[in-house]
């Protein structure tokens, strides 16, 4: 394949470097290839991480390529099936187009779901021609009615930003988005994705660095570094995989029964960030509901204020469910890949990992193996309680039953829920917790913790419940 010919360049691999490629690229058994896994420096250090349409667009806490790539390579064939069923910005669904194999993306943030689709899409050079051309007859719709901006400006989620989105900028940024619905309604949907993610990758640029006199320019050079990203990729992917996005909930997914042949994903963390927070700005501008997302998302913390224990219940509730579904989809004996940090609340430590090796066993999952890694320290970041996190675990678990519960079962959600929190509750009151950033908590605070642990057990079946 042209892709594996290209990652020694593609990743900035040096000679010392060159035996990850010849492990990733040998045929074992899958004995073999299990014990593969421990001979992999997955710190990946020093290697590029940000290449073709990985570099489309930022996005906080994502995981690196090499990760899905790595067991793309080593369990699937071509042509076979990998799932993503929190897709985020489709890391996994790039590497899996790379690599000849078919893909399915879930995520339930609409943002998240436009950005697989578009770093999955090839656009021809005839298109974009078309697309620069107009582009540059943008300009013509900056004479917009300051009634409209000023609409503009009230609407924002945070009044503060309108120092960021004052009505020059505004007024730009309203000149590209009724340029890309000319280009949506002249029949270019793949156009008009492609630029909708162009624009949002702008306005993050504009609410990361404050400054946005500058962006139409701004806009253009994306425009421009983008499609010269789409067309590297093309050269190296000749044979174009199927690629499914779905904009759905991982707690029920849209995926047949047994149809799948690798899951890997990188779910939210507890008490980590709000994803609608993050991308309020962008989905305002896109005209998404970030207000949906929000009633719907996984790991967030800015609920359960009083009891910060009843966000682990909640949290743990939505990820037993999401895992009953990766069994359902997935074929027997084949792998689920979780990739997770650990958290914390209120000092205490949440190995997330661990909940999620236990409550897979509860599913027809057995635990393969917990692989630790070192993250570089500036790529990921959660929340301010949190701060950076500086490793995580790659969690491999085998199918080896169909799982007989359904995802819709509250009784037996909130049953595996209480005992994992008992479980947890037993082993601080043993051993003190430390959060990730090394702060124990306080005598009277343990107390306190445990008390409210307690609390937030027995509400586990309002908790767990999905919102409607």
């Amino acid at each position: 394949m042209l892709y594996d010919a290209q990652q020694k360049t593609l990743f900035g691999i040096r000679n010392s470097q060159q035996g990850y490629l010849e492990l990733i690229n040998k045929k074992y058994n899958f004995q073999e290839t299990i014990k593969i896994l421990d001979k992999i420096d997955w710190d990946f250090k020093d290697f590029t991480t940000q290449y073709l349409t990985h570099t489309f667009h930022s996005y906080p806490a994502r995981f690196i390529p090499q990760i899905p790539l790595t067991f793309i390579k080593l369990f699937t064939e071509e042509k076979e099936t990998v799932l993503d069923p929190m897709c985020g910005c489709g890391t996994t669904l790039v590497e899996a187009f790379l690599n000849n194999r078919n893909s399915i993306g879930n995520d339930f943030n609409p943002l998240a779901a436009l950005m697989s689709k578009v770093k999955t899409t090839l656009i021809d050079e005839g298109e974009f021609r078309y697309f620069n051309k107009k582009l540059g007859i943008m300009k013509r719709y900056l004479d917009l009615d300051y009634r409209r901006i000023d609409e503009r400006i009230n609407n924002l989620p945070n009044r503060k930003m309108s120092k960021i989105f004052n009505r020059v900028v505004i007024s730009k940024l309203e000149a590209i988005r009724e340029t890309l619905l000319e280009v949506k309604e002249e029949g270019h949907k793949d156009l008009f994705d492609f630029g909708r993610v162009a624009l949002s990758s702008t306005i993050w640029s504009l609410v990361e660095n404050g400054n946005g006199i500058d962006v139409d320019n701004l806009f253009l050079k994306k425009v421009k570094s983008m499609q010269n990203e789409l067309k590297k990729m093309s050269k190296i992917v000749k044979n174009i995989p199927e690629v499914e996005v779905i904009c759905g909930d991982a707690r029920k997914l849209e995926v047949e029964t047994n149809s799948v042949d690798l899951i890997v994903t990188s779910p939210p963390y507890v008490n980590a960030l709000d994803y609608y927070r993050v991308h309020m700005y962008n989905m305002l501008w896109l005209g998404m509901d970030f207000d949906l997302f929000r009633k719907h998302e996984i790991g967030g913390h800015s609920h359960f204020i009083i009891n910060r224990f009843r966000l682990l219940s909640e949290y743990l509730g939505d990820m037993l469910r999401s895992m009953i579904e990766m069994n359902r989809v997935l074929k027997k004996d084949k792998l689920c890949v979780i990739v997770v940090g650990n958290s914390s609340l209120e000092y205490e430590l949440i190995e997330s990992h661990k909940f999620f090796a236990e409550m897979g066993e509860k599913i027809g999952f057995k635990p393969i193996n917990s692989i630790f890694r070192n993250i570089d320290k500036t790529r990921k970041y959660t929340s301010a309680d949190i701060g950076k996190i500086d490793d995580e675990y790659i969690l491999v678990l085998q199918k080896t039953d169909d799982t007989t519960v359904s995802a819709d079962d509250d009784n037996f959600i909130a049953e595996v829920v209480r005992e994992q929190m008992i479980r947890f509750r037993e082993q601080i009151k043993k051993v003190q917790g430390t959060s990730i950033r090394g702060r124990k908590p306080t005598k009277e605070r343990l107390l306190k913790n445990i008390d409210k642990i307690s609390e937030a057990i027995q509400t586990i079946p309002e908790d767990i419940k999905i919102k409607r």
